[in-house]
């Protein structure tokens, strides 16, 4: 269903109002924007699903009930607006790359080079390219992929085995969900880390992002050996494996190249500005996918291609917009009501209870991403665990823990959350492409898996504190 045309755009007001308030600091800017953001919520309720409306009515009550818990709910609820029509804005910037990625040759020949790899090399290639791609689709790698992978898992391509197409649909669903799963440690364009500086803000996002892609490569390597060793020794030769096509590391290359370049520009941003990455990359992002749309027309001269590309963005403007309903409302509830909860909740009130228990160092850590973890199997968005966890350890020198490792423990528990609750919106589209339940495509394939990777980032989390914390 696509909405009317003012009524989608109200969104790209409320990025345009946020983004000039993060820039100027004018407060009447901020207001504006939290009223615009409220009627693109309004507008959009009778598309949404049952999960956004729930959230959006706890978030309604929150609102409500918060003079009785905050000394100053007025200030604790201009913070929780102010952080919802962020991630507004966060995905509304992040949506025109997408808009360019999913017209782009060179994304449609990444896919193709992913899909058509030799069952030896198949899971790594679904995996990191999965993760490569979802830096600049999001949760759409997971539609493109999953496409290709439906139309590439054919019986035929299984030499008539439904066995083996069953077995093909499993290994290589499981291989795109935990590689899309690592983007919380290794995509410097998450929600995820703008989340984690906006609450530590003494932290910056090179003293984190190294150690998030060392990790992502870590979980990698476990999911690459996981796939080998529970792959079925029996049918192995049973079907003739089709010739890789050429040109495909030239391919991957370029793809690689372009994410560098994306990733450079708002980095030069960031230090001419003096402002944080998040925000250059909201600057960013619209602009590059501006020369990105621009440059696939190039072949009609400059003059034309430009005129071809704002066409196109204003054509796709409502569906991309309108489209956008449900992570928008998921993302901005979820920020609200985490960050209303922290407000209300007295700030020493976990470091006490921590304090009780005798909990210090790197088992803070742990104990947060186990948290994180556990609640989004029952649907607890991460995004609210996270909120409410970070803003009551703000100070982490108080516990004995470094912010790096802090941030690194929340990302592990949002990648670990994303690979295998059957509530998050990553495996309700994995599990529709793949033709089964989300109980399935979550817990069944992916919930052993999960468990010994849980294992690993405990004792990963631990040998860093020890080496280098």
């Amino acid at each position: 269903m696509i909405i009317p045309r003012p009524a989608a755009h109200i969104l790209p007001w409320v990025m345009l109002l946020t983004l000039a308030y993060h820039l100027t600091g004018w407060f009447p800017l901020a207001p504006v924007s939290h009223l615009l953001l409220g009627l693109y919520v309004l507008v959009q309720w009778p598309w949404l699903g049952k999960v956004p409306r729930t959230l959006l009515v706890v978030a309604a009550v929150a609102i409500l009930v918060l003079p009785w818990f905050s000394d100053d709910p007025v200030a604790s609820l201009l913070l929780a607006l102010n952080r919802a029509v962020y991630f507004a804005t966060f995905l509304a910037a992040l949506s025109f790359l997408r808009e360019a990625a999913e017209s782009s040759p060179l994304v449609r020949r990444c896919g193709d080079v992913i899909i058509n790899q030799p069952p030896s090399k198949r899971y790594l290639t679904l995996s990191s390219g999965s993760f490569l791609i979802g830096i600049l689709l999001n949760m759409a790698v997971l539609n493109l992929l999953g496409v290709m992978v439906r139309r590439a898992n054919t019986l035929a391509a299984a030499g008539g085995h439904a066995v083996i197409q069953q077995i093909r649909t499993e290994r290589m669903f499981s291989a795109m969900i935990r590689g899309f799963a690592t983007m919380p440690l290794g995509s410097p364009l998450t929600i995820t880390l703008a989340l984690i500086l906006a609450i530590l803000p003494e932290l910056r996002w090179w003293q984190v992002l190294p150690y998030g892609l060392l990790t992502t490569l870590v979980l990698m390597a476990l999911g690459w050996g996981w796939d080998k060793a529970t792959a079925p020794k029996n049918l192995v030769g049973r079907v003739e494996a089709r010739p890789t096509a050429p040109g495909g590391a030239g391919t991957i290359m370029r793809f690689l190249l372009l994410v560098g370049v994306i990733f450079a520009a708002a980095v030069a941003v960031e230090l001419s500005l003096d402002i944080p990455l998040p925000l250059a990359i909201l600057l960013t992002a619209p602009v590059a996918a501006f020369a990105w749309l621009t440059v696939q027309r190039r072949r009609r001269g400059l003059p034309q291609a430009i005129a071809l590309t704002v066409g196109r963005l204003l054509k796709r403007s409502d569906v991309q917009f309108s489209g956008m309903r449900a992570e928008v409302s998921v993302l901005c509830a979820a920020g609200l009501i985490g960050t209303l909860v922290a407000q209300a909740v007295p700030t020493t009130a976990f470091a006490d209870a921590l304090g009780l228990i005798g909990v210090q160092g790197a088992v803070v850590g742990v104990v947060l991403m186990l948290l994180i973890v556990l609640l989004a199997q029952i649907g607890l968005n991460p995004i609210l665990v996270v909120t409410v966890g970070l803003s009551s350890l703000s100070q982490p020198e108080l516990f004995g823990l470094s912010p790096e490792l802090l941030a690194l423990s929340a990302m592990c528990g949002w990648t670990l959350a994303v690979g295998c609750s059957p509530v998050t919106t990553s495996i309700l589209i994995a599990s529709r492409m793949a033709g089964v339940s989300p109980q399935t495509a979550g817990w069944r394939w992916n919930g052993r898996y999960t468990v010994v990777a849980t294992l690993l980032m405990v004792v990963w989390l631990f040998g860093l504190s020890w080496l280098l914390f």
